[in-house]
């Protein structure tokens, strides 16, 4: 099992990695193709929406025809997509392969997250979510940074069409390291069939996504409003990057730290002091006018909003192991995270026009605040939880 979730942390690198690029391709493809902001716009929204409608069909699927050829399929999507994107020169056909595109990455995560849950002890997911959810962060800087470098060299065209090419080859990883049996013999044979509603019944299982629900709306929207509050202070533009980095950075170090502290203690322990702290540091940083202070708050708080993800998706996974059906589970939990993740910049940009930017990110800490209620309920059911089908 070890090997095989290596080769999903790579395809991991390679998912987000990608998925970075293609949209850092658009300002290139704006400026050649006189494209306005709202178009630009509509193919990101393209991208971001795929992961809301395609989130319980790829749960269903991978179900059905095994996770490991949804993956195969979700790599096909996404690299015909950026090859479609280079033989693109209107808008009409950029929006067909940014739709392309969009098959592949919104059936990734969910059906990932799901064999991670199945290929890993439950003593050792948090990290292993962790270093999962770690790997995608480091593609995407890893990807992105250089897709800008190759473009000003031969162009975006040529660019699209080689990134598509690459990853295209990265469904060798599943084609040549997976066999026949990919789905574990010992899983298949023990395969509970159930059906959504079925899971849905499963209370643990509900507070489980109410978590969250509330911790994507309280985290999830805070990077893009982090510079219009600096500069708000009069910070100087030319700084931002740095504030962001370091927030960036605070990313990958509560990935890999948080998701250990749940497997060595309570993962609702851990994640309701994670949420506490996340509210008191979102407050902080509203509050805060130095910039070296600026800088210590934001790597904090990168820490504890993304060191989240895989400390809920422990809860998630340990909900539902009774029947382990982790691709429904997973699509099911994708599915309430990407909504939560769409309705979050809207709800604090409303928040932030009428109210004040301040009282935005007020809003986030509320949020997180909420997202305790849950997590508490979840941790009291822990022990007397009983099989809902």
């Amino acid at each position: 099992m070890k090997n095989k979730l290596t080769q999903i942390f790579a395809l991991h690198f390679f998912n987000d990695g990608f998925l970075a690029s293609i949209i850092l391709l658009l300002p290139f493809i704006k400026q050649d193709l006189n494209l306005s902001l709202t178009q630009v716009g509509i193919l990101t929204s393209i991208l971001s929406i795929s992961g809301i409608l395609l989130s319980l069909p790829a749960g269903y699927f991978g179900h059905k025809i095994g996770a490991i050829k949804i993956l195969s399929f979700a790599i096909f999507f996404y690299s015909i997509g950026f090859i479609a994107v280079g033989f693109s020169f209107s808008y009409f056909y950029l929006v067909i392969s940014f739709l392309i595109a969009a098959l592949g990455f919104g059936i990734f995560h969910p059906i990932a997250f799901s064999l991670v849950a199945k290929w890993t002890p439950l003593d050792k997911l948090g990290r292993a979510m962790g270093n999962f959810t770690a790997v995608g962060d480091v593609g995407r800087i890893a990807l992105s940074s250089t897709v800008a470098f190759i473009i000003v060299a031969i162009g975006w065209q040529k660019t699209s069409i080689i990134y598509g090419i690459i990853s295209l080859f990265s469904i060798f990883l599943i084609i040549f390291f997976n066999n026949k049996d990919e789905e574990d013999v010992e899983t298949k044979k023990n395969k509970v069939e159930i059906n959504y509603w079925q899971i849905i019944k499963n209370s643990k299982f509900i507070f489980a996504l109410l978590t969250t629900f509330f911790d994507n709306l309280a985290s999830s929207a805070l990077f893009i409003f982090i510079p219009f509050l600096f500069l708000q202070r009069n910070v100087n533009p030319s700084t931002l990057g740095i504030f962001t980095s370091a927030f960036l950075i605070g990313n990958l170090i509560g990935k890999t730290t948080l998701g250990r502290l749940s497997d060595k203690y309570t993962n609702t322990k851990i994640f309701i002091m994670a949420e506490f702290f996340m509210a008191v540091f979102i407050v902080l940083l509203t509050l805060s006018y130095s910039q070296f202070l600026i800088i210590i708050v934001s790597v904090i708080l990168g820490a504890l909003t993304a060191g989240t993800i895989p400390v809920r998706s422990t809860m998630i996974t340990e909900s539902t192991q009774h029947h382990k059906e982790y691709e429904k589970v997973f699509g099911i939990g994708s599915f309430v995270a990407n909504i939560a993740t769409s309705l979050a910049p809207v709800i604090l940009g409303f928040v932030a026009d009428k109210y004040g930017i301040i009282n935005a990110f007020n809003a986030s800490a509320m949020f997180a605040l909420f997202a305790i209620i849950p997590a508490y309920i979840y941790g009291r059911e822990k022990n007397n939880f009983r099989k809902f089908y």
